[in-house]
């Protein structure tokens, strides 16, 4: 279903992105490293499932959403979870899993029921290297590769005990049965994560291939709404969806939002579009309201109002000397705008930085 607001899972729920599918499945085949980059709520964590099932490669699956101050115990309980999940898909597979994990310092798979301990502790923790070694001799003995998927991926740079770039690295080199695939919506984070610009990092000059998602043009936001409502059997005014799609802006996370909305409140959505988009809104308000909880100046307020709509470099640093009554150096605001940027809040299109989301542009009124 195409208002279904889970991430797909199926090519038949996905909208016009057959070609972005199409080129990470032949890359899951071809490639070492893959990453999959957008904006938040275009659909990067639906693209990379369907593909891992279009692909027919084993994978295990990794979405490291961590807390602010991760420890190893957090760790270990994600790759219990994961390395669970993969059992649980794989069933068939599950003695040659629980084979070649017995050299894996830190991992134990209990028979039966194949639950998993992993080891946090001083003696005896787990030692990924391993990990991933004991995954590239299944890939090989099975024929075909394995495929290790981590969605978010710029949030393993809280684990800061290890050095992920360096692992990806020796995995891209010496495991070839090995294939990995990172998301990232917050662009500029997960790209300083990895160093891949780096002439000193260990993935420096290695190829990695990119597929990007995008928004939909105005076209193709209106027929996908046009779709998922005939789709669900419910008839709304061309009009109405029109409006819609002028204010979503071809995000199609919130298009989905939208319709789903629509489909399962019919009175809210006969009272107007707006109102229906002010719900969108206010979610949207309290992730902003989440990401300011989290730094301590009140200028990143100020400079989020600001971005609501394009500005040039010179009208912002006015803007925020105004608000702020008092000059501001040149290179603390860029700065603030580079990570505004890299964590995929704000957008620089030529000379001008604005807001990347349209609801989030809206939400910021609301601060």
């Amino acid at each position: 279903m195409l208002f279904n607001i889970v991430p797909k899972s199926r090519r038949d729920e996905l909208f016009n992105f057959e070609g972005e599918l199409d080129d990470l499945v032949n890359s899951l085949g071809l490639n070492p490293m893959t990453i999959i980059i957008g904006m938040r709520r275009t659909g990067k964590t639906s693209l990379l499932r369907v593909a891992l099932n279009e692909c027919k490669y084993p994978y295990m699956y990794i979405d490291p959403r961590f807390s602010v101050a991760p420890d190893y115990r957090d760790l270990a309980y994600l790759m219990k979870n994961s390395l669970e999940d993969f059992l649980n898909r794989y069933r068939d597979l599950r003695d040659k899993v629980v084979d070649v994990m017995k050299k894996v310092k830190g991992v134990n798979i209990r028979i039966p029921g194949f639950d998993v301990e992993v080891s946090w502790g001083k003696q005896g923790k787990l030692d990924l290297p391993s990990l991933f070694e004991a995954l590239d001799r299944l890939g090989g003995s099975l024929g075909k590769p394995m495929v290790v998927a981590i969605d978010e991926a710029q949030e393993l740079r809280k684990i800061t005990w290890i050095s992920f770039d360096r692992l990806f690295a020796y995995i891209y080199d010496n495991l070839r049965n090995i294939r990995v695939v990172l998301t990232g919506s917050e662009v500029g984070l997960l790209y300083r994560f990895l160093r891949i610009d780096d002439p000193t990092a260990p993935l420096y000059g290695r190829y990695i291939h990119v597929v990007r998602t995008r928004r939909l043009n105005y076209s193709e936001s209106l027929e996908f709404l046009k779709k998922g409502f005939e789709e669900v059997g419910v008839d709304i005014p061309e009009d109405f969806l029109r409006r819609a799609v002028e204010v979503i802006d071809g995000v199609i996370g919130w298009l989905t939002y939208f319709g789903y909305t629509c489909y399962t409140n019919i009175d809210l959505c006969r009272s107007g579009v707006d109102e229906v988009i002010n719900i969108a809104v206010e979610m949207a308000r309290q992730e902003l309201e989440n990401f300011l909880s989290s730094r301590r100046s009140p200028r990143y307020r100020y400079i989020l109002k600001i971005l609501a709509t394009e500005k040039r470099w010179s009208e912002i640093k006015k803007l925020l000397e105004y608000f702020e009554g008092r000059t501001i150096n040149d290179r603390t605001l860029s700065e603030l705008l580079r990570e505004l940027v890299n964590l995929g809040i704000a957008e620089k299109i030529d000379d001008k930085y604005a807001l990347a989301d349209p609801l989030i542009r809206k939400a910021v009124e609301k601060l």
